[in-house]
């Protein structure tokens, strides 16, 4: 195999697509759990043409799921997940590619599936592109390593034409150069993209908006990743600042209670205390 660093060599380009209408998905009051875990409550996404969305949230908050889920490989407990009704055409890079490809096809069987009208010299060409060569794309893909897998599978989305692209970690395996190829391709590509990714310099410069997923539900943020970081640093900032005004207004009311009962106190010792003389007068 070549090295990984030769990945630079790539000319990684999504290709041409049917043009879609503007709404690509909308998921309505989804809500999907598995056993005890709720993953999503009643939760809302909506996609549309040119979108390019990063999904974020902690391991096991339900990121891969939602892919799934959109993809079909999953059927949500209630909700609807529908796609657009003018020409989405989706295409769906898993995390898993052992999951992703068959075990027993060749790399050239692979991608010959898809695109059955091109000729072999046209599919060795495309795996060129991707360091497949010689009686390498002979290979099965059970025998093929990580980084392998991975230049496969982003050949077979290449041929796919896809207008809609699921991204569950596609850097995986990559190195920077490889990294840097797929940012331009995504950065070109004009369809709508759901993208999940740990690699946040990669996502900062390939995602246009971003999905927050947290308590159960998804929060979409208008703006790129640097937008999401500043929004983020803003609202803890006002969380910050309201547990202190909260914190200063029950200090400042103990005190003017404190007062009071103080206040309070002198009054009834004044009271006392003209009682008492009014007693000794007597």
């Amino acid at each position: 195999e070549a090295p990984e660093s030769e990945l630079k060599a790539v000319r990684f380009q999504f290709p041409e697509a049917v043009r879609s209408g503007k709404e690509v998905l909308a998921v309505e009051g989804l809500t999907h759990s598995y056993d005890d875990n709720i993953l999503f409550l009643d939760a809302n996404l909506e996609v549309s043409r040119g979108d390019k969305i990063a999904i974020l949230g902690p391991n096991g908050v339900g990121k891969s799921t939602l892919l799934r889920l959109i993809a079909g490989m999953e059927t949500p407990l209630e909700g609807k997940i529908q796609l657009g009704e003018h020409n989405i055409h989706m295409a769906y890079f898993e995390q898993n590619q052992a999951e992703a490809l068959g075990k027993e096809k060749t790399v050239l069987d692979t991608i010959g599936d898809v695109v059955t009208n091109w000729t072999d010299t046209q599919i060795r060409s495309l795996l060129g592109q991707f360091l497949f060569s010689g009686d390498s794309v002979f290979k099965t893909v059970g025998t093929l390593s990580g980084g392998e897998k991975a230049r496969l599978a982003l050949a077979k989305l290449l041929t796919s034409k896809a207008n809609f692209i699921l991204l569950d970690e596609p850097t995986n395996h990559l190195d920077i150069p490889a990294k840097e190829t797929i940012e331009k391709a995504i950065q070109a590509y004009e369809g709508a993209m759901l993208l999940v990714s740990h690699d946040r310099y990669f996502i900062s410069k390939t995602a246009n908006k971003i999905a927050v997923i947290e308590d159960a539900t998804i929060r979409i943020y208008e703006g790129n990743y640097d937008y999401y970081l500043e929004r983020e640093r803003k609202e803890k900032a006002a969380a910050i600042k309201a547990v202190e005004d909260r914190d200063r207004a029950v200090k400042q009311e103990e005190k003017r209670k404190k007062r009071m009962e103080k206040e309070k106190e002198r009054k009834e010792i004044r009271a006392s205390k003209k009682v008492k003389r009014a007693g000794d007068a007597d």
